[in-house]
């Protein structure tokens, strides 16, 4: 009789537990839980990024000013003699005086102690979290011939091609007077008659993926490189961009189109949904939709050419 109840409540035991149905029921529903909570999570993760973003184009800007404060102008865009960028000019005011230290400014940016042929060992191959944003998911050369650091932040050039005269729409903060890279314009903020405000200095820029130095996008230190932004194109346009051939590589990404092309020409790009950062003359950062008119971007792009911006 004993025997025959153990047995009893064993069995009973067995039928309160989950049968295969229910088991299936809930890991679907965990399914669908997960599948409707993983868009929040990622929405959450893109605006931190954003918001990381954000930061770091503002920090630019501070950095513009003070340089601006201490000299009385801008950074040169870029210039030849020596050969460098505004990039190694602005690192006293990005509290990098450890790389200016031990710069040499009359140095061209490929010789040491800039560049150090073969490695990351140069000051142009150090890590700067301030070069980067965090959505894009290009290359950082940590492998590979490659011996500079890239970046995602870039100066505006305006409505003209690279070592093409100023256009018809005015001249942007930086540039090369009539096209000329031996004459780097100097920029001072009375130079931006159409006021700070209404005046791109900065934007974002996908850099490339390769290791190799067979890619300029985001080179910023190098003059050859595509160290500026070009206000000719909308933001995150499907029009490629103009590259010199042999110096881009074709991944097939979308958000990355190239063509080879002599007149150098670079749009402002991101990964962020919508539109890109970007960094007014006043030191504001704010999100630009990739919708906007382009002729409301090209007024931005320029300093000088009297256009009216509406809100």
């Amino acid at each position: 009789m004993a025997h025959s109840q153990e047995s009893s409540r064993r069995c009973r035991r067995f039928l309160h537990g989950f049968t295969l149905v229910e088991l299936l029921v809930v890991i679907a529903i965990i399914g669908v839980l997960v599948a409707l909570l993983l868009p929040a999570i990622q929405a959450a993760r893109e605006s931190a990024r954003r918001s990381q973003c954000l930061n770091h184009l503002k920090q630019w800007g501070l950095a513009m000013q003070l340089y601006h404060d201490a000299r009385g102008q801008l950074p040169l865009g870029s210039r030849t003699a020596p050969r460098q960028t505004w990039v190694m000019h602005i690192w006293p005011y990005v509290e990098q005086n450890a790389l200016a230290s031990r710069n040499d400014l009359t140095i061209n940016f490929y010789e040491p102690p800039g560049t150090i042929g073969g490695t990351l060992d140069g000051l142009t191959g150090q890590y700067l979290a301030l070069y980067y944003c965090p959505s894009d998911v290009g290359s950082d050369q940590t492998s590979g011939w490659y011996q500079r650091r890239r970046g995602n932040y870039v100066v505006n050039w305006g409505n003209t091609k690279y070592d093409q005269g100023t256009d018809r729409y005015g001249t942007a903060p930086f540039s090369h007077v009539n096209g000329n890279r031996d004459t780097p314009r100097a920029t001072s903020f009375k130079d931006v008659v159409d006021g700070t405000s209404n005046t791109l200095m900065m934007s974002e820029l996908l850099k490339a993926w390769s290791n190799e130095d067979n890619d300029w996008r985001g080179d910023i230190h190098n003059d050859d490189g595509v160290f500026r932004f070009h206000t000719l194109l909308t933001p995150n346009t499907s029009a490629p961009d103009s590259i010199a051939s042999g110096w881009f590589q074709d991944t097939g990404d979308p958000n990355m189109p190239a063509v080879a092309g002599r007149g150098q020409m670079t749009a402002s790009r991101s990964r962020h949904p919508g539109g890109v950062h970007a960094l007014l003359c006043d030191s504001s950062a704010g999100f630009y939709s990739e919708s906007i008119s382009l002729n409301v971007w090209q007024a931005l792009g320029s300093m000088d050419g009297g256009e009216v911006i509406s809100d």
